[in-house]
């Protein structure tokens, strides 16, 4: 039982790290919105890593991008009207870009209605409502419609036009969704639950005007964005009922690239990739996509419709590159908070969405994320329990630094690599398995104080119980120490108790008790015990006591005196007379806590202490009330004067042993004995 209490606070200790784990492991499976909210800030704090060196010119003719910016900034609505366009300006735009030759064009644009600056919407609308026949004359053929102008460039070029996916009620659906016109093929294990269920689900869709959508495939412009508005993912599939639609920056890659079909890798865990050609995108169980940002807005290069317009580019400045038309003309822009800027256009997310596919930058959250996070947390844990555990309190802040700084250089290398796990739950087990256990060593150290100031509350004075426990280390604990060692007994008490009731006993010995454990306690003595009549003392431990042999003589003589004034009153009270003996000596003994395995003392043995007691007992036989030994005298020094009284051969002592009797300074005698 011992040795279990012994072993109490390792134990304890190691139960409250083992809880640190536990809980952290659940408060991880838990995902409280406080905790999510702050995974989000550093998921935010580590995508500068990614952010790019400078924004892209098409000036430059940089090769590093492929994705151009076609703006319809201010200059343009100056140039060439307010918003909105009439589309046959739209289809100028879009035949202005294929004879630049690009490879794509995505429109983030909705044309949801009919052009109704189109003549034939004019006269329609002016024949619906007011009756009258409209007749346009001069106007070529293909202005006589718009939206068939628009639609016709489309039809000859690379475009992918924006659509809209909501998730409202199914009742709000306009018209039957189209088919999208792409081929989705699962690539998972066939007892693998379907793909299909693990997409995001449209109720209905916003669909281009119908003359637009059937001249040119559309994307929807969807994005995803976290409870606090900030963009980090957007959905590449989504669907309804068996019909499957991209996004338009997923869209616009396929009509790139001229492929129809789209390759979704799942599995038991979810949907863990999108295939397009040679391109492979990680994405999230539901189909979302992280979007690795690399700067604030207007990274990727923008060129003015209005120089598009008028042909004010290099032939060659845009072939081969994909172009995504939106814009950024105030009251217009299409703002969406991404985690590098609160103002990013919402085209530019498109582009950005899209380069991460084509240079294989994307994020990915592997399925295992979580196994890997609980892993971490038991590991990490259990080294910063046994690190905690093995420091010192006062080094606990900077050990916990270098752990932190530790896993987060750890983070940083995985998300070097494309891998996203974040550090957050690692970082609180370190923080809480350090707190936990700095509040355990306090806890534990003022237990032990408290202890200790009730053990020895009772027989030390209280300035050593204040130094004992401002003390480190346990004190308590065995150990051979030099010791100063007092017994006292009152002579003749077998007789005196024979005078007087049990009750009366006590109240004597009470009252005898009290001032002479209060002489010890003044000399900064430690009383071990009271033997019947007997009172054991000692001096120099547990902690040290300078001058611990005087301060014992001192001890004796002064109860030698007090016992003058007190047997005075004692004899009124009980009609007895006492006398004491004292024995007082110097020399090495073992201190420290004893007993059995349900009860302890603090106290020493050895045959010193045997010594001390003998020198008591002497005290009668010499006819003097203080006997001391050689080696007590000797650390006496001129403190006192020394009768010499005799040199006695002690049992277990080959060295016979010296007695005196002290005296106080002012009683020094000579010629009747050695004096000091």
């Amino acid at each position: 039982m011992m040795r279990l209490s012994r072993h109490a606070p390792r134990l304890l200790a190691f139960a409250i790290s083992l809880g640190v784990i536990v809980g952290m492991t659940l408060l991880y499976i838990a995902q409280p919105a406080l905790i999510s909210r702050l995974d989000l800030k550093i998921y935010d704090a580590l995508l500068p890593l990614r952010a790019a060196p400078a924004p892209l010119s098409v000036a430059e003719d940089s090769t590093e991008s492929l994705m151009v910016i076609i703006d319809i900034d201010e200059a343009s609505l100056v140039a060439h009207g307010q918003w909105p366009w009439p589309r046959y300006r739209l289809a100028d735009l879009i035949d202005a870009l294929n004879r630049y030759q690009v490879a794509a064009i995505g429109v983030d644009i909705l044309f949801t209605e009919a052009d109704r600056t189109s003549p034939a919407e004019m006269r329609a609308a002016l024949q619906r409502e007011h009756g009258l026949n409209l007749r346009f004359s001069g106007l070529p053929a293909q202005l006589q419609d718009y939206d068939r102008r628009f639609a016709e460039s489309l039809a000859q070029a690379p475009a992918v036009l924006g659509m809209y996916g909501r998730f409202d009620s199914p009742s709000q659906t306009e018209a039957a969704p189209p088919d999208s016109g792409i081929r989705v093929i699962a690539r998972s294990h066939p007892d693998d639950p379907p793909f299909e269920a693990q997409l995001p689900v449209l109720s209905s869709i916003r669909q281009p005007h119908k003359p637009l959508r059937d001249a040119a495939p559309s994307g929807f412009i969807n994005v995803a964005p976290d409870w606090d508005g900030i963009v980090r993912q957007a959905p590449l599939l989504m669907r309804i009922g068996e019909n499957f639609y991209p996004s338009l920056a997923l869209r616009t890659l396929m009509r790139a690239l001229e492929i129809e079909n789209v390759i979704v890798e799942s599995g038991v865990d979810g949907v863990s990739a999108v295939r397009v050609g040679d391109y492979r995108v990680p994405v999230s169980s539901n189909g979302m996509m992280h979007i690795p940002f690399i700067g604030p807005r207007k990274t990727y290069a923008y060129i003015s419709a209005h120089d598009i317009l008028t042909g004010a580019l290099p032939p060659d400045a845009l072939r081969g590159r994909i172009a995504f038309i939106g814009t950024s003309a105030p009251g217009l822009l299409d703002i969406r908070a991404t985690p590098l800027d609160p103002i990013y256009p919402g085209v530019e997310i498109h582009a950005a969405v899209l380069d991460a596919i084509l240079t294989q930058n994307a994020i990915s959250i592997p399925f295992w994320t979580p196994f890997l996070q609980c892993l971490g947390i038991l590991c990490i844990g259990l080294i910063a329990a046994v690190a905690f555990g093995m420091a010192r309190p006062r080094v606990y802040l900077p050990l916990a630094l270098c752990l932190v700084a530790a896993v987060i250089f750890g983070a940083r290398a995985l998300y070097a690599q494309g891998l996203f796990v974040s550090p957050l739950y690692i970082v609180l087990t370190i923080v809480a398995q350090g707190a936990s256990l700095l509040f355990l060593r306090f806890w534990q150290e003022e237990k032990q104080k408290l202890v200790l100031r009730n053990a020895f509350s009772h027989y030390v004075s209280p300035e050593i119980v204040k130094r004992i426990t401002k003390a480190r280390g346990d004190l308590l604990a065995g150990e051979e120490r030099e010791l100063s060692i007092l017994f006292t007994d009152i002579r003749g008490f077998t007789s005196i108790s024979e005078q007087l009731t049990p009750q009366q006993i006590v109240a004597l010995l009470n009252r005898y008790f009290t001032p002479m454990t209060a002489l010890v306690l003044e000399e900064s003595g430690t009383v071990d015990k009271f033997i019947g009549d007997a009172l054991m003392a000692f001096w120099n431990a547990p902690l040290d006591v300078p001058n611990h042999a005087i301060r014992a003589v001192s001890a004796a003589l002064a109860m030698q005196e007090t016992l003058t004034r007190l047997s005075v009153e004692l004899h009124a009270e009980f009609g007895v007379t006492i006398a004491i003996g004292a024995g007082v000596h110097t020399g090495p003994a073992y201190v420290g806590n004893m007993g059995s395995a349900d009860t302890i003392n603090y106290t020493l043995i050895g045959d010193n202490v045997n010594l001390a007691s003998r020198l008591e007992e002497l005290c009668p036989q010499y006819g003097v009330p203080v006997i001391v030994s050689e080696a007590t005298k000797a650390q006496c020094g001129d403190h006192f004067a020394f009768k010499f009284l005799d040199t006695l051969k002690v049992k277990g002592k080959q060295q016979p042993v010296s007695i005196y009797q002290p005296l106080r300074a002012a009683m020094r005698v000579s010629g009747a004995g050695e004096a000091a």
